[in-house]
């Protein structure tokens, strides 16, 4: 019987960044949005182990995708940062994780290969230097 409740209760993570666009609570499509984008950075690296570039570019693509997501929902709530920190906070907290990543994949790779992680890292590190100055600015 616990079993079953623990399996009804198990959330399915989503396949696609439309399924994520979806969802209509706008908090949860954020933490799902940028759980995905962990996801993505993740298999990333596992194809860049594997040699296939083109797959490193597209999951870039969506990892940025999902975080664009992200940081639309947040805005969407229309909670500011520095009132309400706590979506905020946790999302700054793993797209830093992803710029470490990142960082940590562009050192493995050639130097002719690096342009791919170019417009995918400075994109997340805006939206994460506006989602830390936000929590970091005075409340209004």
């Amino acid at each position: 019987m616990i079993l079953l409740f623990t399996l009804l209760m198990a959330q399915v993570a989503p396949a696609s960044l439309e399924q994520i666009r979806a969802d209509a609570n706008l908090e949860h499509r954020a933490r799902v949005a940028i759980e995905f984008a962990v996801s993505s950075e993740h298999a990333a690296e596992a194809d860049y182990t594997k040699g296939d570039m083109a797959a490193v570019t597209a999951h870039l693509q969506t990892m940025t995708a999902a975080v664009e997501i992200a940081k639309e929902a947040l805005e969407r709530t229309g909670k500011t940062p520095s009132r309400n920190p706590g979506p905020y906070k946790s999302a700054e907290l793993k797209t830093q994780d992803i710029l470490v990543r990142l960082g940590d994949l562009e050192k493995r790779m050639d130097s002719e290969e690096r342009s791919v992680l170019e417009g995918p890292r400075t994109r997340v590190q805006e939206i994460h230097d506006a989602w830390f100055d936000g929590i970091m600015s005075k409340k209004k």
